[in-house]
């Protein structure tokens, strides 16, 4: 008896939808802060994100999973092509704890040439060292993100 209840609970999850939520665009302020990270909603599970200090003039791309090949506290190039252009920024590589790898981030201006790029496209890529990732644009809100931080 207890077999067949533990069978048909089983069957009935199998029947549910995927447990696993996929990654979205999610855009936030605070008082201080603007983000918009390509993550799962209420998790730590974040691909990529861009934020600011309220209109300080300039927006940090952190990629938190940058490459094995990475050591921490290390110069990097990190490259973001977007549309078929590249654009490079000078980055620095720190530990990531959470996951045992090393993160990236780097520092662009508000009004960098790539903002208007990643408007119209639907996807992008970036390169840290040896490491590749794409992410799509769909749902994302970079003219909000630049708007709360470029200077007022």
């Amino acid at each position: 008896m207890w077999t067949r209840c533990l069978l048909a609970a089983i069957l009935a999850c199998a029947a549910l939808p995927a447990w696993a939520q996929e990654r979205e665009w999610i855009f936030d302020t605070g008082d201080e802060d603007a983000y918009l990270v390509f993550g799962v909603p209420d998790s730590d599970d974040a691909g990529i994100s861009f934020g600011c200090t309220l209109q300080s003039g300039e927006i940090r791309i952190f990629v938190p999973e940058a490459g094995e090949d990475l050591k921490p506290d290390d110069k990097i190039n990190l490259v973001v092509t977007v549309g078929g252009k590249d654009f490079s920024f000078a980055g620095v590589t720190t530990p990531n704890e959470m996951s045992g790898t090393t993160s990236a981030e780097a520092v662009m201006r508000a009004d960098d040439p790539i903002f208007p790029e990643l408007r119209k496209a639907d996807r992008f890529t970036v390169k840290t060292g040896r490491e590749e990732n794409t992410f799509p644009l769909e749902g994302s809100d970079f003219e909000s993100l630049v708007h709360a931080c470029t200077k007022g």
